[in-house]
């Protein structure tokens, strides 16, 4: 029974969210260079598995397609719920893939199938923020990371393929946070590691719960597109980005801070330690933060901001859905895990203590 209670409390201490370390080859930042993922489907031999929201980039259709004729494997899953309703061109883009021998899927199980996600030849993972469109491509701001790694390309062409044929289980993959599986968890984690916060979100939402966990650094520096929280910002309307630093851990992915995208969507991201990752999303972050007004220091490096910012608070709207909830505290599903975890190791205690 002892044994049976430590491997409960073990396992639990197991499934809690961290960090992987990997290196990334590059970092694809947009409009000045994400066309560049057009170049390594171009690229691919064997396999090519896509996740996106919405595909209107019609360089990157022909590519799939090219690609599928040439024999590579091309599985396309969109977001079949789009706001405003998918866009003619994506439904053109998407047939003409098909009737070139692309597996297309218009997955609707979730209120947005909102990942951008690439994995060629199950080596090498494109993901990040970046969605292909024109608009994607050449004006918003965000990045997609380019990373080889085979173990994470084969975990995360599984998820695709998976939402390809609407099979929904639980992953618990190292570093990877899935909606609406362990995105809470996985924020979380990162925002309450000590530091100073360097954060670029399109959406920062108080439905999430998790502002307060913003604010309780005494240095952040925040770009956002939209937010209806009472925070420090910089605004910045074309920022599409989902950048968390702290130190030297990364969070890039499609996860917005806001209810639906994390308890909802389908999204994937990435939490990273990597500190020259890190130091160059810092940079980013500042950079962006700067041309949005937020004042910084007289000759301030990419890593040292004033706190002075701009405040300002948005509701236009958005690519994604968003639909206010009661603001939360604490997220209940952490508590729950809290008290599990004590609660087993409180057991084995009693279960070793000393009997007269």
């Amino acid at each position: 029974m002892r044994v049976l209670a430590l491997a409960l409390l073990l396992a639990l201490l197991a499934l809690a969210v961290s960090p992987i370390r990997l290196e990334v080859q590059s970092v694809l930042v947009s409009p000045i260079n994400t066309t560049k993922i057009v170049d390594y489907v171009k690229a691919a031999k064997k396999s090519v598995y896509v996740e996106v929201y919405v595909l209107t980039y019609r360089e990157l259709a022909e590519a799939l397609a090219s690609a599928a004729k040439r024999g590579v494997e091309v599985y396309v899953v969109l977001s079949a719920r789009v706001y405003g309703g998918v866009p003619p061109q994506a439904k053109e883009l998407a047939k003409y893939m098909e009737e070139n021998g692309v597996k297309v899927a218009w997955n609707n199980d979730f209120p947005n199938v909102h990942t951008k996600l690439y994995v060629i030849d199950n080596e090498t993972v494109i993901i990040g923020n970046i969605n292909p469109t024109v608009s994607g491509f050449q004006r918003n701001k965000g990045v997609m990371l380019v990373i080889r790694n085979a173990t994470l390309a084969r975990q995360l062409a599984t998820i695709v393929l998976n939402d390809y044929r609407r099979v929904y289980p639980k992953y618990n993959y190292a570093g990877v946070l899935v909606s609406p599986i362990n995105s809470e968890e996985g924020l979380l984690w990162i925002l309450q590691q000590k530091g100073d916060l360097y954060i670029a979100m399109e959406q920062i939402y108080m439905d999430s719960g998790l502002v307060q966990y913003i604010v309780q650094h005494p240095t952040y520096y925040a770009v956002v597109a939209r937010t209806d929280a009472d925070i420090r910002v910089a605004v910045d309307e074309d920022l599409v980005a989902k950048i968390i630093v702290v130190g030297d851990h990364v969070y890039v992915g499609s996860i917005n801070i806001g209810h639906y995208s994390i308890q909802r969507n389908r999204e994937v991201g990435l939490l990273i330690e990597n500190p020259q990752l890190a130091q160059r999303l810092k940079a980013l972050v500042l950079q962006w933060y700067s041309e949005a007004g937020g004042q910084t220091h007289a000759g301030a490096t990419t890593t040292e901001a004033t706190r002075t910012t701009v405040h300002r608070t948005t509701t236009t709207s958005h690519t994604a859905t968003h639909q206010p909830t009661p603001s939360r505290g604490v997220p209940w599903d952490v508590i729950f895990w809290l008290v599990v975890i004590i609660l087993a190791a409180l057991f084995v205690l009693w279960m070793n203590r000393r009997r007269p």
